[in-house]
């Protein structure tokens, strides 16, 4: 078990209190009965007996769930039941009212958070909740080269070499980074929801979707960022925006292969294809096209993580 993984998360309290903010609005002390998925060192367990849960039962199917064990005992948090599996894999687990899963990514779904709200909704009574509920992934196009001139350096190594195989392999990646504002582009509709996930219903695994942006002004585009917005229960929403308040979830940057000139009347399009099923992992591909005011394809772009790894 890396412990660091845990402290950044525990470290988060814009996390924690919005997760406490969503128990408490849920929990009907001494009778709300909980589910913890991927309880972790079980914080959001102990909050949930804190505000009065009748039990909480912990699902983790790592080293982590004997530390939270440890945690209970030294901080007298009863009621908890610790299960080392993984949700899925418990045959027939115990009903609750509230199943509460803190399973996101940079990338929300990098974590199997819809196959894991998928089969946890079969732990609820009728009228159970869950935590989170929504999730919204946005998408805007980067117009500062900071992180393209990064990846691009394959283009530079000198000694009359030519590392052009390792740049297509770079340019078939999504990265971890932080955006600020004024990197993105700031035009009409410029922040685009891409995906819309219900978890009270039960969601593909394969999310897909295009979007489009009509330019007004000459700009320069280098990629995408992409975030999400989580809604935990209405009126409580957490989220890695770049232009909402940190949190230790940061967001991603889907790189061009080139930088795409766009002048006034351009329409440029990205579609987005998300694969979080089992047997895949997480996989990610982005098709960008350009067209001019005309409606002519200029310029046509395919990534795809399965083609970044060597």
């Amino acid at each position: 078990m890396i412990i660091e993984f845990h402290r950044n998360m525990l470290a988060d309290h814009r996390r924690n209190e919005m997760f406490y903010e969503a128990l408490k609005q849920v929990i009907k002390p001494g009778k709300t009965t909980i589910a913890d998925v991927g309880a972790g060192t079980g914080l959001l367990s102990f909050m949930a007996i804190k505000l009065g849960a009748k039990a909480c039962h912990l699902y983790e199917y790592t080293e982590a769930l004997k530390l939270a064990q440890k945690l209970a005992r030294a901080n007298n948090i009863r009621g908890c039941h610790f299960i080392n599996q993984h949700s899925t894999a418990v045959a027939k687990p115990q009903k609750v009212d509230v199943v509460v899963s803190e399973t996101l990514g940079n990338y929300a779904l990098e974590e199997n958070l819809i196959e894991t709200m998928n089969d946890a909704k079969r732990m609820l009574n009728p009228g159970g909740i869950l935590i989170p509920g929504k999730v919204m992934q946005y998408a805007a196009p980067v117009t500062h080269s900071q992180f393209y001139d990064e990846l691009a350096v394959w283009d530079n190594v000198g000694f009359e070499l030519d590392f052009q195989q390792a740049r297509q392999l770079t340019f078939n990646n999504l990265y971890v980074r932080t955006f600020k504002a004024d990197g993105l582009y700031a035009g009409e509709n410029a922040i685009q929801c891409w995906d819309t996930i219900d978890l009270y219903r039960d969601e593909n695994s394969v999310r897909k979707r295009k979007i489009s942006w009509q330019i007004k002004s000459t700009t320069t585009i280098y990629g995408f960022a992409l975030w999400w917005n989580c809604e935990l229960v209405p009126g409580v929403e957490l989220g890695n925006s770049p232009f909402d308040l940190p949190t230790h979830w940061e967001q991603l940057y889907l790189p061009l292969p080139a930088p795409l000139l766009l002048n006034n009347g351009d329409r440029l399009q990205l579609k987005l294809v998300s694969d979080t099923r089992y047997e895949v992992g997480v996989n990610l591909r982005w098709e960008t096209e350009h067209f001019n005011a005309q409606g002519q394809l200029l310029t046509d772009y395919t990534q795809d993580m399965s083609k970044g790894h060597i």
